[in-house]
C-alpha cells in the first residue's frame, strides 16, 4: 500500500486512538439494553455480552491488521480502494461517510431527548434548535482547530462518562444476589437478541479513518483497537452482571442502568447516570464527527471528490470537509422525517468490514507479505461469517436506500473522472 508524509499535522497519538474506539462503541444503547438481555437470556446475559466482545474481536483483529499496511487516512475507504480499484474504494467510502452524516443527525437527536430529560425546556422550539446547532457547531469548531484538541476533550468525556459505570459496576457486583446456577437459554431466546447484543460492538472502525493525522498509525491503530474493544467488553460484562443480580432486573424499567444506580444511590445516584449517557451519548458524537469527516479529504487525496475537501488549514486540519460534515448534520438533525434513513449506518458499517476483510490477502501480498497469517487464517472466516449473517437481518428498505447512496456516488465518482480527464487533455494541448 502507498504510504506518503501526510500534509496534515499528526497530533494524535495511541491514547487518542483509544479514545475514539471506546466512544465509537459506548453511545446510547448499552444504557438501554440490560432489561432487554435479561428478559430473554436471565443469567445468561453477561456472558452473551462476552461472547458477542469475543466474535467481534474477529473482526478487530482483521482491522488491526489493515492498520498495520497503510498511514494514510481514509480506514475502509483506503483499504478497498488500494486492493480493488478507486471505483471499489470511493463507493464503499462514499456509502460509509453518506450513512455516518445521516446518523450523526440523528444521533444528536437521542442526545437532545436525553438531555430534555433533566432540562425540559431544550426539548422543544427555539432551544432545541439552539442546542443541536451548539452541540454541532461546537463539535465542528473543535475539530477544525486541531485533533489534538479534540483528543483533550474526547479524553475528559471519556473520564466523565467510565468513572461513573465504573463504580456503579463495583456497587452492583459488590452487593448483587449470590450466582445462580447458570442455566444456558434456548437458542431462540438467544437468536432474538443476539443482534442487539452485537451491534453494541460496532463503531471500533471509526478510530481506523483519521490514520494521516495519526503518529505512528502503524502502531498506534492496532494497539488502540484490540485494547479498546477488550476494556468496553469488560465494561458491558461487569454492568451486565450487576443489573441481573439485582433487584431491579426484570421488573421492566425503561431506563435500566439509571434505576439500578436510583437503588443503590437514590435520586442522586440516577441523576449521576443520567448525566452519564448524555455524555456518553456526546462523546460519542465527538468521536464519530472526528472520524466520519476525514472520508471526503482521503476521497479528494485520491482525485475522487473536489480538492476543495483535502484544503488544509492552517492547524493541519480538512477544515472544509469538517465544516462541510457538521452543517450537513445539523440540517439533517433539523429535518425529523429523516430518521428512518439512519438505520442504514449500520448495513453500510457491515458492508465496509466484509469489503476491507476481503482485502486484506491482496494488501498483504501487495505489502511483499505472505497473503495470510495464522492470525487472519482465524480470525478471517469468523469475522466475515460475523458480518454477513448481521447484514442479511436488516431490511429492504435499508438496502434500497444504501443502494441510492451507492448510486449517487456512482455519478459523483464518474463527474470526478470526467474532470481528471479533461483537466489532463487541457495539460497535454500544445
Amino acid at each position: 500500500m502507498k504510504s506518503e508524509t501526510s500534509k496534515y499535522r499528526r497530533d494524535m497519538g495511541t491514547l487518542g486512538v483509544l479514545f475514539i474506539v471506546v466512544n465509537g462503541l459506548i453511545g446510547a444503547g448499552i444504557f438501554g439494553l440490560p432489561e432487554a438481555l435479561h428478559v430473554a437470556v436471565g443469567f445468561f446475559a453477561p456472558w452473551l455480552l462476552l461472547i458477542g466482545g469475543l466474535l467481534v474481536m474477529a473482526i478487530v483483529v482483521c482491522f488491526a491488521e489493515l492498520t498495520k499496511l497503510t498511514d494514510r487516512s481514509g480506514g475502509p475507504q483506503r483499504y478497498v480502494g488500494d486492493a480493488f480499484g478507486d471505483f471499489a474504494g470511493f463507493i464503499v467510502g462514499w456509502n460509509f461517510f453518506a450513512a455516518r452524516l445521516i446518523s450523526q443527525g440523528a444521533n444528536v437527536l437521542v442526545l437532545v431527548a436525553y438531555a430534555a430529560a433533566l432540562w425540559p425546556v431544550v426539548g422543544e422550539g427555539v432551544a432545541k434548535i439552539a442546542l443541536i446547532v451548539s452541540v454541532l457547531g461546537g463539535l465542528t469548531f473543535i475539530n477544525v482547530i486541531g485533533i489534538k484538541r479534540v483528543v483533550a476533550v474526547l479524553g475528559a468525556m471519556t473520564l466523565f462518562k467510565l468513572l461513573p459505570l465504573l463504580l456503579l459496576m463495583a456497587i452492583g457486583i459488590g452487593f448483587a444476589a449470590h450466582p445462580q446456577p447458570l442455566v444456558l437459554p434456548t437458542f431462540s431466546a438467544v437468536e432474538g437478541v443476539a443482534l442487539a447484543a452485537l451491534y453494541a460492538f460496532v463503531g471500533f472502525e471509526n478510530a481506523t479513518i483519521p490514520a494521516g493525522e495519526t503518529s505512528q498509525p502503524r502502531r498506534a491503530m492496532p494497539r488502540a483497537l484490540l485494547l479498546g474493544l477488550a476494556l468496553v467488553t469488560l465494561v458491558y460484562f461487569g454492568l451486565q452482571w450487576a443489573y441481573s443480580y439485582s433487584v431491579v432486573a426484570g421488573t421492566g424499567p425503561e431506563a435500566p442502568l439509571i434505576a439500578l444506580a436510583g437503588e443503590y444511590g437514590g435520586d442522586v445516584g440516577a441523576l449521576l447516570i443520567a448525566a452519564t449517557i448524555v455524555i456518553s451519548v456526546l462523546a460519542n458524537l465527538t468521536a464519530g464527527h472526528t472520524s466520519a469527516s476525514r472520508m471526503p479529504p482521503a476521497l479528494a487525496d485520491d482525485g475522487l471528490l473536489p480538492a476543495w475537501f483535502g484544503r488544509v488549514s492552517r492547524w493541519g486540519t480538512p477544515a472544509n470537509a469538517i465544516v462541510f460534515y457538521g452543517a450537513g448534520a445539523i440540517l439533517f438533525a433539523l429535518w425529523d422525517d429523516f430518521l428512518a434513513l439512519a438505520a442504514v449506518s449500520t448495513l453500510a458499517r457491515l458492508l465496509a468490514y466484509v469489503a476491507s476483510i476481503v482485502a486484506l490477502p491482496t494488501l498483504r501480498r501487495r505489502a511483499g507479505m505472505g497473503a495470510l497469517n495464522k492470525t487472519i487464517i482465524l480470525a478471517a472466516p469468523l469475522a466475515l461469517g460475523l458480518s454477513l449473517w448481521a447484514a442479511t437481518q436488516t431490511n429492504a428498505t435499508q438496502w434500497q436506500t444504501l443502494g441510492g447512496f451507492a448510486l449517487v456516488g456512482a455519478l459523483l465518482f464518474l463527474i470526478a473522472r470526467r474532470n481528471i480527464a479533461s483537466r489532463k487533455k487541457a495539460t497535454m494541448l500544445p
